[in-house]
């Protein structure tokens, strides 16, 4: 009988750490403009290990259930020890207006960034170049998300401004709505993410807009006057470009799931496999140095559930020959 149970327990740490992984639902929740991106990392994953379960909702619809959140940049909770903050892709804001705006051809050489700073934030009386009775050097009627929302806190965070301080019209929903609302005003500007502001299947920039000027280097200018989203991509890659916000997005893991095997194989699968599908959908790789070390955090994810599941087994079989 002991001779069956230890044949049982090897067994079992063999299939642990064979890769094989158990059927589970895992729910992931995350900001819309995301989901094109998360959705084909869940396509080709599945196509690996069919049995494993994973959605991506909106916060309405995952509600508190999420075992995965999409956030972006720096997130508050990252500190936090209750949960773990894997970095999986870039995504950039790039400023685009109305085709018709007269701003286009007021820029003239491009707008520098003070220039955009001046136009898309409210200035601060506390400033010490506040002037009342300035008249703006440019106007525009200008289109965000609310305050809380992702692109509207990375756009201000970008350009060292508050999100409360960004003029204009709030836009509630999703980052596409804001191409809609400049294609109806001809003064209309806005900062919107590659995959919403280029189609993706003829990989140029969508009709009825128009990237700002910027001042930029004569191979950047080219590479934004192209049209063509993976001149951009690589462009953005390269190099910073002071008037484009880059910014990582991840997943978040809550501590309750930090010792899940199904969650750190698939984040894992992610940065080995996953980022050769970010371009086509409008996203920035991970650069060199932060790859490597979230493919580090992962591998401790792993180890620590490899352990506490091996624990658990050793556990639940020694009860066993005690039954026995």
């Amino acid at each position: 009988m002991k001779k069956a149970a230890y044949s049982i327990l090897a067994a079992s740490f063999g299939l642990l750490s064979s890769g094989n992984l158990s059927s589970q639902d895992i729910q992931i929740e995350g900001t819309k403009f995301v989901h094109p991106i998360v959705e084909k990392w869940i396509t080709e994953y599945k196509k690996e290990n069919p049995d494993t379960r994973i959605n991506i909702k909106t916060a309405q619809e995952a509600g508190e259930y999420a075992d995965l959140h999409v956030v972006f940049g720096a997130a508050p909770s990252e500190s936090n020890s209750d949960s773990k903050v894997i970095y999986v892709g870039r995504y950039a804001l790039i400023p685009v207006s109305n085709s018709g705006n007269p701003l286009l051809e007021k820029a003239g050489k491009g707008l520098k960034k003070k220039d955009l700073v001046n136009l898309v934030f409210e200035k601060d009386i506390l400033d010490e170049d506040f002037d009342a009775d300035e008249k703006p050097k440019y106007a525009a009627t200008v289109y965000t998300r609310e305050s809380k929302a992702p692109t509207a806190i990375t756009l201000a965070e970008y350009f060292s401004q508050s999100p409360e301080k960004i003029k204009g019209k709030k836009v509630f929903g999703d980052e596409i709505y804001l191409l809609n609302a400049i294609r109806k005003d001809k003064t209309g500007i806005t900062f919107n993410t590659l995959n919403y502001v280029y189609d993706l299947k003829s990989r140029q920039l969508k009709s009825e807009i128009s990237i700002l000027p910027l001042s930029l280097k004569s191979k950047q200018k080219e590479a934004l006057e192209s049209h063509d989203i993976d001149r951009v991509i690589s462009l953005l890659e390269e190099a910073k470009v002071e008037t484009i916000p880059v910014e990582n997005f991840g997943l978040q893991i809550p501590a309750k799931y930090e010792d899940s095997k199904e969650v750190a194989h698939f984040v894992r699968w992610i940065l080995n496999h996953g980022q050769k599908f970010n371009h086509e959908y409008g996203f920035l790789t991970l650069d060199d140095k932060t790859s490597s070390s979230q493919k580090t955090q992962v591998d401790k994810l792993l180890a620590k559930s490899d352990g506490k599941d091996g624990i658990k087994l050793a556990s639940a079989t020694a009860g066993d020959f005690g039954k026995k």
